[in-house]
């Protein structure tokens, strides 16, 4: 009896330490060009790339869901997937993320129609506009950051980019209308889209994006391990290599051009 009571329990570690060894992580993430794009129902970009070679120098299994973002960021909170790609610190993200990094640079800017020859300097510029971004996400609450105690500003709440970018072209906001939007996203979907009758009004402010790992549904034990093996490709310069190789921004680098 005792005999079999050791093999039980030898076989029952031996079953925890090939779990331990097999983890799945699912990130959920959104088609966010140039950070994420989605092709052929495939996700890639540099935060894939990123994530990909951490999860294989920890040897966890990894795998990335393109999904609506705001249904994303729900799953992940709830514990049901386990990381989400990329985030903006705010008090509120920390209560249900890890987050690691910072990775990337997130320069936010104004965007203008044709004939607003506004050039963005401080946020008392932005009075009496109407501003569009989307949302609800990072970029719409770093919006309500930007303008808040600014009551003659109008907020709209769109649900893509390439909704603001299209609405600003045709001046669907009037005459004072501007568009808030991550730089490197809007110049993207500027060239990819042939968008025409917007220009750049002026970086208003940088922020840095992370990788959020749950706190319901990642163990301490394997957030440790990602944020070290993390670490270690900033230190080695890889994590500047994929960055670079996309054309943005390593989140030590703060320049604004």
């Amino acid at each position: 009896m005792r005999t079999h009571l050791v093999a039980v329990l030898l076989m029952s570690a031996f079953f925890v330490s090939v779990n331990a060894q097999t983890t799945t992580l699912i990130f959920a993430s959104q088609d966010f060009p140039p950070f994420n794009v989605e092709i052929n129902g495939k996700a890639s970009g540099p935060f894939v790339d990123i994530v990909n070679v951490v999860c294989r120098r920890i040897q966890i299994n990894c795998i990335v869901e393109t999904l609506p973002w705001r249904r994303g960021i729900a799953e992940v909170e709830e514990g049901r997937l386990n990381g989400a790609f990329p985030l903006i610190r705010f008090p509120e993200r920390e209560q249900f993320f890890y987050l690691l990094g910072p990775i990337a640079n997130a320069v936010y800017a104004v965007y203008a129609g044709a004939g607003d020859t506004l050039q963005y300097h401080d946020a008392k510029d932005l009075l009496g506009y109407t501003i569009a971004a989307y949302g609800p996400s990072g970029t719409s609450l770093m919006l309500e950051q930007v303008t808040s105690g600014m009551p003659s500003v109008k907020r709209e709440t769109e649900i893509s980019n390439l909704t603001v970018l299209k609405k600003l072209s045709v001046g669907r906001y009037g005459s004072k209308g501007l568009g808030f939007l991550n730089r490197d996203v809007a110049q993207y979907l500027i060239a990819q889209e042939h968008i025409e009758n917007v220009h750049l009004a002026g970086a208003v402010k940088v922020q840095e994006y992370y990788i959020g790992l749950s706190r319901k549904s990642v163990s301490p034990e394997v957030e440790a391990r990602f944020s070290a093996a993390l670490a270690a490709l900033t230190q080695s310069g890889e994590l500047v290599s994929i960055l670079k190789k996309y054309g943005l921004e390593v989140a030590s680098d703060k320049m604004v051009n």
